[in-house]
């Protein structure tokens, strides 16, 4: 008999986890609906467009290693962990996102909040999309090295075990990301649960770039020695330890009903990260002039704030982070030798890193949590919006350029001299500032004031892919003709840099009219929600 939300079944399933049947099939219809109007696209699992798309990458790759592992032929064993491994690395990222945005960020539990609904039955509504997420991932993922197992002397029966090990290893990955939040969810302050959210994340970011050092670690770490001796008989711990274990996910799932309704607006309204105290001083007339007076300032003020409390944007720029390490470390190893010499370092793919951490940023700058605040810059008179967005670019330049470049002036001067620095420094500002007036044109309308939708990132990558193939030419052209004289690194920083002042120019201009466009809808869309009445 076909199982259907009236069953039997799944009734008693949702009643043995605490969860109404009537309430919860009622929430899942009604987040239904607000994905079909487009109200409600923060969701991987609830895009069906950027669930398929991203099952086509992960195929795709799925298929490159299942080309290299049948050209090394490991064991099936080995076979099956390459791919466990995979998926695990994949799920972790993708699963404590997701995880993260519907449980930290329940923007509509605050019209439901007054509603007769237990904590349970609507974390269960809200966390059912990653079971979609499972669906289309681990088969992306699996489907193809399963049958291609056949090729490397397994039994007839591989691909069922493969898929089997699978689909249990993404089960058990989400409960415990639910139960980790659960837990966070009991113990951290509500008006913190943002801050340590992002934190959260950026954890299992930066051990997702560790794990190609986990084998190292693991040859130096000796758990034999850890085990008890003999007389300890070993499956007593073992059990103790899967008891441990599952009490944990069980109690941390339970958590997700404790007083959560109640705890919504507190969790909304909490800060995405620390508070900033208030300046006791003001800026001078002089730097309000420079971003284009108060129009200006007002556009560079507005961006500053925005970017350091507003949820989406944080948890899309949370990958940066570790990139950021990475890139430090790298730049601290090549240091003590300029680009001048004719050894490869790191410092001559710094100019283009800046490049791609501004790309990302402007990718998602347009996207807001509180969008629906979009209508209050309708009230800005039309002429207003070019200083707003110079203002805009004031506010980008300075945090992510000037203020790098000039920490990298005073680091360089001590390794390189006074001018090799100055010289390397003044080309990196200007490919940095390049990158900026070029990738200021993805910003497709007022900062912060359009709905966020995971479907907007389903193109990134192939962009990513095409902008690095062209950074690794320029890298190629700045090691072997740019860099071999200071004559022709300067005369390219002065042409970088008169090309970045005239589409920095051209940019602004795109930016103001681009958001003027955006308001446009804004204004045209809220008119098909009357009719005249006569």
């Amino acid at each position: 008999m076909l199982i259907t939300r009236h069953s039997s079944l799944v009734t008693a399933l949702l009643r043995s986890c605490g969860v109404n049947p009537r309430h919860y099939w009622l929430l899942m219809d009604l987040f239904g609906k607000l994905s079909e109007r487009h109200e409600f696209m923060t969701q991987l699992g609830r895009s069906g467009f950027a669930l398929k798309a991203m099952a086509w990458w992960y195929f795709a790759l799925s298929g490159f290693v299942v080309l290299v592992s049948l050209f090394v032929q490991p064991s099936p064993a080995q076979y099956l962990s390459i791919f466990l491994a995979l998926t695990a690395l994949v799920l972790l990222t993708l699963l404590v996102s997701e995880t993260n945005n519907s449980l930290v960020n329940p923007v509509e539990g605050l019209v439901l909040a007054h509603q007769p609904i237990e904590g349970a039955t609507y974390t269960a509504a809200k966390l059912s999309h990653l079971g979609r997420i499972l669906l289309y991932v681990v088969p992306a993922l699996n489907g193809a090295p399963a049958l291609a197992g056949l090729l490397l002397r397994a039994p007839w029966f591989y691909p069922f075990l493969h898929m089997l090990a699978a689909f249990a290893l993404g089960l058990v990955m989400a409960l415990f990301c639910c139960a980790g939040f659960g837990w966070l969810i009991r113990f951290v302050p509500a008006p913190r649960l943002k801050a340590v959210g992002n934190w959260t994340e950026l954890i299992v970011w930066m051990a997702f770039l560790a794990f190609p050092q986990a084998p190292r670690f693991l040859k130096r770490v000796h758990f034999s020695a850890w085990l008890p001796g003999p007389g300890v008989p070993r499956v007593a711990l073992g059990a103790a330890v899967t008891l441990l274990v599952v009490g944990s996910v069980v109690f941390g799932l339970r958590s997700l009903s404790v007083d959560y309704m109640l705890r919504v607006s507190s969790i909304v309204h909490g800060a995405s990260s620390a508070k900033v105290q208030s300046r006791k001083w003001r800026r001078s007339s002089a730097i309000s002039g420079w971003l284009g007076g108060q129009l200006g300032r007002a556009g560079f003020e507005f961006v500053s704030k925005m970017m350091t409390h507003d949820w989406q944007f944080l948890r899309q720029v949370v990958p940066l982070a570790p990139a950021l390490v990475i890139a430090g470390v790298a730049m601290a190893l090549g240091l003590r030798v300029p680009p001048s010499s004719s050894r490869f370092t790191s410092m001559h793919v710094l100019p283009h890193a800046f490049g791609f951490m501004l790309f990302l940023i402007c990718n998602v700058l347009a996207y807001g949590n509180d969008y629906k605040g979009a209508w209050l810059f309708q009230l800005v008179p039309a002429g207003a919006w070019e200083r707003f967005a110079q203002g805009v670019f004031a506010g980008l330049w300075s945090r992510f350029i000037v203020i790098p470049h000039l920490l990298l002036l005073a680091l360089l001067t001590w390794f390189w001299g006074v001018g090799p620095a100055a010289l390397f420094v003044a080309y990196s500002l200007a490919v940095a500032s390049f990158y900026l007036a070029l990738e200021l044109r993805l910003v497709e309308g007022v900062p912060f004031s359009k709905q966020p939708q995971v479907s907007q990132g389903a193109m990134l990558l192939p962009y990513m892919l095409m902008g690095g193939l062209g950074a690794a030419l320029l890298v190629g052209l700045q090691y072997f003709i740019l860099f071999r004289s200071p004559a022709s690194a300067l005369a390219a920083t002065a042409i970088v840099a008169v090309g970045a002042y005239y589409l920095t120019r051209s940019s602004l201009r795109s930016l103001s009219s681009a958001m003027r466009y955006n308001l446009g809808l804004v204004s045209g869309e809220s008119s098909f929600l009357y009719k005249e009445a006569g």
